[in-house]
C-alpha cells in the first residue's frame, strides 16, 4: 500500500497526544508481534509474558524505537516505519486509518458525526457551549465534498 509517511507520522502523533505514546506503542506492538513471522528479525520487544502481564521496560522501549522512528527523516527510519506499517493499520483507530488511506468523504463524515453527537449532548445537557458546537458540527458537515449534478 501507498501512504503520505507525513500523514502517518501526523495521525501517529495526534493519537499518541489523545490517548498517550504508551498507549500507542502497546497497540501497534501487538499488532506488530501478531503479524510477524520470522521471530528472529523481530524489531520491537514481546511486551507481554506467558500470563499476559505487561513488560514495563519493553513498552517503554517500543515506545522510544517507534517515536523514534517516526519522527525520524532517514532511509533507515522511514524503512523501519514502512515494515511496521501493517502493524499500525491494524493498531490506528478507524478514522485515523481512513485519513491515511486516502478516504476522504469517509473521514469527514466520520469527523462531522463526531461534532454532530458533541453539538447534540451539549444541547441535550443545556451547555454554556451550544452555539460553539452547533458551528462546529456545521464547519465539519460543509467540509465534506458533495458530488454535484448537472441535468
Amino acid at each position: 500500500m501507498n501512504f503520505d509517511i507525513d500523514i502517518v507520522r501526523s495521525e501517529i502523533e495526534d493519537w499518541a497526544a489523545e490517548q498517550g505514546q504508551e498507549h500507542v506503542a502497546i497497540e501497534v506492538s501487538r499488532a506488530y508481534l501478531g503479524i510477524v513471522k520470522n521471530r528472529s528479525q523481530v524489531r520491537l520487544h514481546v511486551i507481554e509474558d506467558e500470563s499476559g502481564r505487561a513488560d514495563w521496560k519493553a513498552i517503554n522501549n517500543n515506545r522510544q524505537q517507534i517515536f523514534r522512528w517516526l519522527r525520524g527523516d532517514s532511509p533507515a527510519s522511514i524503512r523501519k516505519i514502512v515494515e511496521l506499517m501493517p502493524a499500525i493499520e491494524i493498531a490506528l483507530p478507524a478514522s485515523r486509518l481512513a485519513r491515511i488511506r486516502g478516504d476522504t468523504k469517509n473521514y469527514l463524515a466520520s469527523i462531522a458525526i463526531q461534532r454532530f453527537a458533541e453539538a447534540i449532548s451539549e444541547i441535550l445537557l443545556e451547555g454554556r457551549d451550544m452555539s460553539h458546537h452547533i458551528n462546529n458540527a456545521v464547519i465539519a458537515l460543509n467540509a465534506i465534498p458533495r458530488q454535484t449534478s448537472v441535468h
